[in-house]
């Protein structure tokens, strides 16, 4: 009782509480006393009360479950009689419900072993006709994909020397596309030059001509333009003969 006043508990507490109450005990007077010794000396009248309390509680879970265990071990032995009597007098059922057993036993495992074969069979027979259908499909298929191929044979015939000669015609599109990016780059310095030499005669006094400046104009947009133009024709021409080439 003196040792739950010390920490400040009731005797009921459990003993997580104990635990509490020591550790806050321990923590306000080792914050609040600035002595070490008096801090050391309350602490050890703490560590004493706390020792105690442990130590009791454990004898006391000692002593029930030493009593628990006496208890426990009379009514094993209560229990140990009268299964022996009970096992004398069902030894004689129970060896005719065994014999019943047994035979009942041996029947279902025939029975099982009978359904298995069937079930084996039958699993058997499904998969040799599943087997079956897929040659079926694969040889439709087969046929299938040879008359196709021999329908498209005289096409791809045709479509052949259309493959050679859209590739040769590429080739030449490429050197005129070269050809017309130099030309193009020489008829513009050339229009400039000339709407340059006019504006300069126009300046010393002679006539303005609008022809020299619409020719021009007509030149340098052509050449602006015709490299794209081609570039374009060439791409398309390259995707249509492609495709040309996967089918043939």
């Amino acid at each position: 009782m003196e040792n739950y006043k010390i920490l400040g508990i009731d005797e009921s507490a459990s003993m997580e509480e104990v635990r509490r109450a020591y550790e806050n005990k321990v923590k306000e007077y080792s914050e609040n006393i600035k002595d070490e010794k008096r801090a050391k000396a309350f602490i050890k009248v703490f560590d004493k009360a706390y020792e105690e309390i442990m130590l009791e509680r454990a004898r006391h879970q000692y002593q029930q479950t030493m009593v628990m265990n006496i208890k426990e071990v009379d009514s094993r032995q209560n229990s140990k009689n009268l299964d022996r009597d009970n096992n004398e007098e069902y030894e004689e059922e129970s060896t005719a419900t065994k014999r019943k057993k047994k035979s009942s036993s041996r029947n279902v495992k025939s029975k099982n072993q009978n359904n298995k074969n069937k079930s084996k069979n039958n699993d058997k027979s499904k998969e040799e006709k599943r087997n079956n259908s897929r040659k079926e499909e694969s040889k439709k298929k087969k046929e299938s994909s040879s008359v196709s191929e021999l329908i498209k044979l005289p096409l791809k015939i045709v479509l052949l020397p259309i493959v050679a000669l859209l590739s040769l015609v590429i080739f030449l599109c490429k050197i005129v596309s070269l050809i017309s990016w130099i030309a193009s780059k020489v008829v513009m310095i050339a229009a400039i030059a000339a709407s340059a030499i006019h504006g300069y005669q126009i300046y010393i006094g002679h006539a303005i001509q609008y022809k020299i400046f619409i020719i021009s104009g007509i030149g340098f947009i052509v050449a602006l333009f015709l490299p794209i133009v081609l570039n374009t024709m060439i791409s398309i021409l390259e995707s249509v003969n492609n495709i040309l080439k996967k089918f043939v």
